[in-house]
């Protein structure tokens, strides 16, 4: 492992944030090889780094970029005391992190790396990511209730709202494709209109999907998907967030396609983590990284709806719901 910064490298042990880090530097609680470190220095894991009295280590592992598809009950965080964890049910031989944020009883779509800055990234500008959705609430769906979802018009400004694509796909249940920038809370959105989300379903982000995977399963992803994951994250922001017309406001970071061209996964690969995207049930095996693996399924709602391509539009390249 090269040196990293200390309050870099006692991030990545996942003891806590780097901001957090450079508090306890400050406070003087955090010792290199039995002295208080000196501002900058870089430290490696031969180094015996203490917060008080406990030692953090920081394991040397390749690179890890996975996509699950969570079962309804099972919680989306890493703490390992926390039941039914995501993180524990796959058993994968790294230390990975949810990015962004799903509730328990919500199932779907769940990217997890121990990239631990692009994590929090992700997690930070979690509505900077086009999302897609399957929603079922609590009573028959109205058309004055999928146009004041849809929204559009014009703000007290003149400028012109950003519209949401919504299908309605049964009398309780709709398809809703959330748009950089806009609310991403979906339940909020609904509860305002006076509907309650019974179930929520999350099975796109980007050009992320769900296709061919089945429920408590997952898959690496590919570098195509995780170049673009980190151009939207690390993109400079706009310095407004909601309200204004906009084609994408991050369109730039989104690869183009043509026209009625299909989604596809980037052919070029994660480093050393395979040749293709792993799937699979097995339990991976840390002496073998071209195992794939499964979650537990307890909880689980069953195979979730593959979708390769926005409704209603062209296949071009298909953030907060919870």
């Amino acid at each position: 492992m090269e040196p990293k910064r200390l309050n870099k490298f006692i991030s990545d042990s996942g003891f806590c944030s780097r901001r957090e880090a450079d508090r306890l530097i400050e406070e003087e609680r955090v010792t290199v090889n039995g002295k208080l470190p000196a501002p900058g220095v870089l430290v490696t894991p031969k180094d015996k780094v203490r917060i008080d009295d406990q030692i953090v280590r920081v394991r040397e592992e390749l690179p890890a970029f996975l996509v699950v598809n969570k079962p309804a009950g099972m919680s989306a965080k890493s703490d390992p005391e926390i039941r039914d964890n995501v993180v524990k049910a796959i058993n994968y031989p790294a230390s990975l992190e949810p990015a962004g944020y799903m509730e328990r009883g919500h199932e779907g779509l769940v990217i997890l790396s121990n990239d631990t800055e692009l994590v929090r990234k992700i997690t930070r500008f979690d509505n900077r990511f086009e999302k897609e959705y399957i929603v079922t609430v609590d009573k028959m769906i109205t058309p004055e209730f999928i146009a004041r979802l849809i929204g559009g018009g014009e703000n007290d400004k003149g400028e012109k709202l950003q519209k949401t694509f919504i299908s309605k796909e049964g009398s309780t249940r709709f398809r809703i494709v959330l748009m950089p920038g806009t609310n991403h809370n979906i339940k909020m959105l609904c509860e305002d209109l006076g509907y309650n989300v019974v179930h929520l379903q999350r099975i796109r982000i980007e050009t992320i999907t769900l296709t061919k995977l089945a429920s408590g399963h997952w898959r690496t992803l590919t570098k195509t998907e995780v170049d673009l994951l980190r151009s939207i994250a690390t993109s400079k922001a706009p310095k407004e967030e909601f309200g204004r017309s906009r084609e994408s406001k991050y369109a730039s970071d989104r690869p183009a396609r043509r026209d009625g061209a299909p989604q596809t996964a980037g052919a070029n690969k994660i480093s050393k983590v395979g040749t293709t995207p792993r799937i699979g049930k097995s339990k991976p095996k840390e002496t073998k990284a071209s195992k794939g693996g499964a979650a537990s399924t307890k909880g689980s709602r069953g195979a979730s709806r593959p979708t390769s391509s926005r409704p209603g539009r062209s296949n071009s390249s298909p953030k907060r719901g919870r």
